[in-house]
């Protein structure tokens, strides 16, 4: 089903999966290859690439990073909680499925999934996919090569620790986990705001109905669980990501509040129409 939503591939290409491997990826870029369409396919990839993903080899960062530098029009974003399968041919194709884009998802287990061509539907799905994918961060060949980097490293002194019982390896590999921990947060923001993510998530849900707040945290902290994480308190370029992620939730709804953009009528917030 996969190889066949691949031959009809003209100009766009969407793959939103959580775990993403090798095999895959290869077969993406020879189908796309084969079409000739590595300079002029859009292709947006949805993951996520959270590090306990990476370092169990789930999602393999570096095909995504060759992917990235062989298909001119590719795009990551990285969204953590990620589970939904789907995968898009223009307005053509679109592949709802329990399988993940890896070698055992595609090649070796029992998976199931349904096939849609009515361009309608397709569309539906598409825009959908894509307005979700928006709450992630985009990730850049840059990044990409630092995340691989990064594995690299970690899985190596992981492979060391497991060697030895050196105390001295482990604490390095735990600091080297929290530095990677802490990069991997910095991409997440890309730059912006907690409250300025904490914002865009707030409307995404609203769009569903009107929310309380404590309603609000709870799904926030579902999406968002690394920016959300009430273990640790990490400030990152004069930026809070952790204890203090409900500070910027309010900070968020005070500011789409002021902007005519949500209200609250009693103890629910709802987008104003």
């Amino acid at each position: 089903m996969f190889e066949r939503l691949l031959d009809t591939v003209e100009s766009s290409l969407v793959l939103c999966a959580p775990f993403i491997g090798p095999g895959p990826c290869r077969l993406v870029e020879e189908r796309i290859r084969q079409r000739n369409r590595l300079d002029s396919v859009d292709l947006r990839i949805v993951t996520d690439l959270s590090r306990d993903n990476l370092l169990s080899g789930a999602t393999d960062v570096a095909s995504l990073l060759r992917l990235s530098e062989t298909i001119a029009g590719t795009k990551v974003r990285f969204l953590p909680s990620l589970h939904a399968k789907v995968y898009i041919a223009d307005d053509r194709c679109a592949v709802i499925t329990s399988s993940n884009l890896t070698d055992n998802g595609m090649f070796r287990n029992f998976e199931y999934g349904v096939s849609l061509d009515e361009p309608s539907a397709v569309a539906k799905v598409r825009a959908d996919v894509l307005r979700y994918s928006e709450l992630g961060s985009p990730i850049d060949g840059e990044q990409l090569r630092a995340f691989a980097r990064i594995t690299d490293d970690l899985c190596s002194l992981s492979r060391e620790i497991q060697r030895s019982a050196n105390r001295r390896v482990r604490q390095e590999f735990e600091r080297r986990v929290a530095a990677a921990d802490i990069e991997i947060v910095r991409a997440r923001a890309a730059g912006r705001t907690a409250h300025s993510i904490f914002a865009d998530t707030i409307v995404h849900l609203l769009r569903g109905g009107p929310l309380r707040t404590a309603d609000l945290n709870l799904r926030i902290q579902q999406i968002h669980p690394d920016l959300c994480d009430d273990s640790v308190d990490r400030v990152i370029d004069g930026q809070h990501f952790g204890k203090k992620w409900k500070h910027g939730v309010r900070t968020a709804q005070v500011y789409l509040r002021r902007g005519g953009r949500i209200e609250r009528i009693g103890d629910r917030w709802r987008l104003v129409t």
